[in-house]
């Protein structure tokens, strides 16, 4: 709101996407979009934040000349990927005793580890950390072995060699691997496959497996994943 209230100031056009149509950012800018998400019982934001990844990618692909995404056949592969979530369920078992999580993610897909991370940790209270690829030699590296688990997000994109390079270096420490990806390898302990797709989209076929882990680790911990513990729905202090 900070920063909306800034923008008003100085005569910043603004645009807010917002699932709430009478929320207050709703409220004060200037142009807004609703993400008709519907209501968002749980605390940790799941369906919201990736229905605002749609909507941001609509508004690109209107900007852009050179961008078309098939957006209806793109939902049929999300779905087809979700309909049969017994492999994360499995994963979800052996997170229930994990002290740990990294989640590691290169370019665009760094963004989606810090999120993932950010759900780990709100539904599951386990320490979750997202990295960036290209640090992993300046200091999490130090950090890996037997106790650990982490999350490798390495979709067949441009990013796709150096992470798997960076998956044999934690390996080698002794640290449990998930892979998430759209191609299988020997160095993943466990793979969750993601469907292959127009490489801008990854992201979001990304996020909504470790949605679904870090839920189901919610429920083998025995923590209620709609209303974690000290958090609250809307946080209304700086």
């Amino acid at each position: 709101m900070e920063l909306l209230k800034n923008a008003k100031k100085n005569n910043v056009k603004t645009c807010g996407i917002v699932n709430v149509v009478e929320s207050s950012i709703a409220r004060l800018a200037d142009f807004v979009l609703p993400i008709h998400a519907g209501p968002e019982i749980g605390v940790a934001a799941t369906k919201s934040f990736t229905a605002q990844l749609i909507v941001l990618y609509k508004i690109v692909q209107k900007l852009s000349e050179n961008i078309t995404i098939n957006f209806e056949e793109f939902s049929e592969s999300i779905s087809k990927m979700i309909e049969n979530p017994k492999k994360i369920q499995k994963i979800a078992k052996e997170l229930k005793n994990v002290s740990d999580i990294y989640i590691l993610g290169r370019g665009i897909n760094y963004p989606i580890a810090i999120e993932s991370a950010l759900k780990l940790k709100e539904l599951t209270y386990i320490h979750a950390e997202g990295i960036p690829g290209g640090e992993l030699k300046h200091g999490p590296l130090a950090l890996m072995d037997t106790d650990v688990f982490v999350i490798i997000i390495n979709p067949n994109d441009s990013t796709y060699t150096d992470t798997l390079t960076s998956a044999r270096e934690i390996k080698a420490r002794g640290a449990k691997i998930i892979g998430v990806s759209d191609i299988e390898s020997d160095i993943y302990d466990h793979w969750i496959e993601i469907p292959k797709i127009n490489e801008i989209l990854y992201p979001i076929s990304e996020i909504i497996p470790i949605q679904l882990l870090a839920y189901y680790a919610a429920l083998e911990k025995d923590t209620d994943p709609d209303y974690p513990r000290n958090l609250a729905k809307s946080v209304t202090v700086k």
